[in-house]
């Protein structure tokens, strides 16, 4: 039976692939949201270089995506993905679509920016234009340099706009996507939030007990890599302000480069792999359209 463990703002799930002896866990792990701030940008390298990180999702339409390029992009041992997104969610920092305004219309508020907020989109998207700016994401991000191997879900607001969802699966494999909706199945345990830590190392310890107490198989950890930094600190909205962003972040960040963290990893038969090296991608690629 497939199964998913949440922990806070990331996430292990298990997609049921067969193990190598070696080892007990192979570990998808991924970090959102590349392009969406410099302190990302740096705290995805620095995971990347010194840590357990993967796989690594292109936020197209955010500022800081053609610095995160420059960063990155010719990086041969990360899986790059593509961020769907149809929303720009913070107070301070804003963005609009990649596609021409006047070909989505329905994807955008008054000031011509993505919409905050899920209902935006649930209200007012429309499929086709969404998937005509979600191929302007994507040729984007391919034209800046990043290999682009799976699609993931920015806010699941793909799932929001009516009609769409059914039409995502044939989108992916018309431009040779993972979709990594079908990868993994869900199970809710627990909840621990790094809201409320005090001191270092907890939510750290969060993640290692959970690897600790996990079936042997195949997991996915979701974070969003950054420092608490006043950069961070600038984002938010009312219902997550930014000082809490910063710090949720910061704790996400240490989830993926902790030496404890990559202590055990390298002693706990946890193996960190590419959404590529999955036995469910690798049966969606049989099936790529010519």
């Amino acid at each position: 039976m497939n199964r998913r463990i949440f922990l806070c703002n990331s996430m292990l799930a298990l997609a049921g692939a067969s193990l190598p002896q070696s080892s007990r866990i192979r570990l998808i792990t991924r970090g959102d949201d590349l392009g969406c701030a410099r302190s990302l940008n740096r705290a995805v390298k620095e995971c990347y270089q010194n840590g357990i990180l993967k796989n690594v999702s292109v936020l197209s339409a955010s500022p800081y995506v053609e610095e995160a390029a420059k960063m990155l992009a010719g990086t041969k041992g990360i899986c790059f993905g593509l961020h769907c997104d149809l929303t720009s969610e913070w107070d301070n920092v804003k963005w609009g679509p990649v596609a021409p305004r006047e070909q989505v219309p329905s994807l955008v508020d008054a000031k011509g920016h993505l919409y905050q907020t899920n209902d935006g989109v649930r209200t007012n998207a429309k499929a086709d234009e969404a998937l005509i700016e979600l191929q302007a994401q994507l040729d984007k991000a391919r034209k800046l340099g990043f290999d682009i191997r799976y699609a993931d879900l920015h806010m699941l607001t793909v799932q929001l706009v009516p009609g769409l969802p059914e039409r995502f699966g044939e989108w992916c494999r018309k431009n040779r996507l993972i979709d990594t909706r079908q990868i993994g199945g869900r199970l809710n345990l627990p909840r621990s939030s790094p809201l409320s830590r005090k001191h270092p190392g907890d939510y750290v310890l969060d993640v290692m007990n959970a690897l600790k107490s996990a079936s042997d198989g195949e997991y996915l950890i979701v974070g969003h890599l950054a420092y608490d930094d006043p950069e961070i600190r600038n984002l938010g909205h009312p219902g997550y302000l930014g000082d809490s962003v910063a710090h949720n972040l910061n704790w996400e960040r240490l989830a993926y480069v902790d030496p404890r963290i990559v202590k055990f990893v390298k002693e706990n038969g946890v193996q960190p792999i590419r959404y590529d090296e999955t036995e469910a991608a690798q049966a969606q690629v049989k099936n790529f359209h010519a």
